[in-house]
């Protein structure tokens, strides 16, 4: 049987958790004077940017949201608007969390601190956002769409890991099972 559209988005996250789960022990790390690998903190933003944010939220914003909307959910004042406001939130978020780890690949003193800042802040907010899509948005997805439209973001799908890349999803899939 097809995997429906919002389980291909649920198991992005499950990707996406794994990597957040990694800032936190790397937030504890930090905060307890241990190293943390310095490769494995440079590929936390290209991972969010282009993963988390491309990927993943591109399937959202230019495939299912849009999709919702036609189909009755509101475009403005309601979980579709909330999604996209939070994206916008996460990008923000991502910008800190590039600005801490760029400080503390340059040696800043102040460093741990900010960044072990921002990487909790990221795990906390991206888990909360993650919460919301899988069980208040996805459910509502499923209940408002049909077969035809299953197929149909199915393909979208499809063609957006197309246009992304595949070669670079997979390198973001291995960097994640490597934090994991």
């Amino acid at each position: 049987m097809t995997a429906k559209p919002t389980e291909i988005l649920k198991n992005e996250h499950r990707v996406i958790e794994t990597v957040l789960a990694a800032m936190r022990r790397f937030a504890d790390a930090m905060e307890s004077g241990e190293p943390v690998d310095s490769e494995q903190l440079a590929g936390l933003v290209p991972f969010m940017r282009e993963f988390a944010d491309a990927v993943h939220h591109g399937k959202e914003e230019h495939r299912l949201f849009p999709r919702l909307v036609e189909l009755g959910l509101p475009a403005s004042n309601g979980p579709v608007q909330v999604m996209c406001a939070e994206h916008q939130n996460g990008r923000r978020l991502v910008g800190q969390l590039e600005s801490a780890v760029q400080r503390r690949l340059g040696g800043q003193a102040d460093s741990p601190a900010d960044l072990a800042e921002a990487l909790r802040t990221i795990a906390v907010f991206y888990t909360n956002h993650i919460w919301k899509e899988d069980n208040v948005l996805f459910p509502m997805a499923e209940r408002v769409r049909g077969a035809d439209d299953a197929a149909n973001l199915l393909a979208a799908f499809d063609e957006a890991d197309g246009q992304a890349g595949r070669q670079l999803r997979e390198r973001h899939l291995a960097y994640a099972e490597r934090l994991g």
